[in-house]
């Protein structure tokens, strides 16, 4: 059995390269962030159940920098998506339906942002 054909939904060009700009870097910004702190987090799981250890003070420090990169990013996003949504409606439907089609093909739809 195949996977269904992925969402038709074209990279929109002229939007993530213009006005969507700002709101799809924070997008960006803010899996990459995402993906670091769920990455050393894993780990640190990782190494309370294998060794049944606890995080080092360093390692605690680092998680709990990640999380503030990470919140700070989803609050550069937040703005950044509003701030399409003001000035092109349309602008940022599309630049939320790419986002979607993007985590669709991903297999991560809990990435998908809501709007």
């Amino acid at each position: 059995m195949t996977d269904p054909d992925p969402p038709n939904v074209a990279r929109p060009d002229e939007l993530l390269d213009g006005i969507g700009a700002d709101a799809f870097e924070a997008f960006n910004a803010m899996q990459m962030t995402k993906q670091r702190h769920y990455a050393l987090l894993s780990r640190l799981d990782e190494k309370r159940s294998r060794y049944g250890l606890s995080a080092s003070d360093r390692e605690q420090r680092m998680l709990d920098g990640l999380l503030a990169d990470h919140d700070a990013q989803v609050k550069r996003f937040t703005r950044a998506s509003a701030a399409l949504k003001q000035r092109d409606a349309e602008a940022n439907l599309a630049l939320f339906g790419y986002i979607a089609a993007v985590a669709e093909l991903e297999g991560d739809a809990s990435g998908a942002v809501r709007h």
